[in-house]
């Protein structure tokens, strides 16, 4: 996928990072190459409102299900563990 203009970041590269992109797991940098980029190229800037649109469904079909979180006894066994490797938080609330 490429819109045919020479790019200073590679389309492939781009896209193997819009996951991440749209998440916002990726760096200042790679932010920054990812932006200018997407504002340049309109493949790929299809391909990250393509992800954004995927990711908003699910978290729209995993609301609308009624789709429970994590069981109490999950949060009280996590918090177990990180008592006892000294990384746990003041907050005791179990469903955090």
């Amino acid at each position: 996928m490429s819109c045919g203009r020479p790019h200073a970041t590679p389309c492939t590269e781009i896209v193997a990072l819009l996951s991440a992109y749209v998440d916002g797991e990726v760096g200042a940098q790679e932010y920054h190459l990812i932006s200018v980029h997407i504002t340049e190229c309109p493949p790929c800037e299809q391909q990250e409102q393509a992800q954004r649109t995927v990711k908003a469904l699910i978290v729209r079909a995993a609301t609308a299900t009624g789709a429970p979180g994590a069981p109490v006894s999950l949060h009280a066994r996590i918090r177990a563990q990180l008592t006892l490797d000294g990384l746990a938080g003041s907050d005791s609330d179990p469903a955090q």
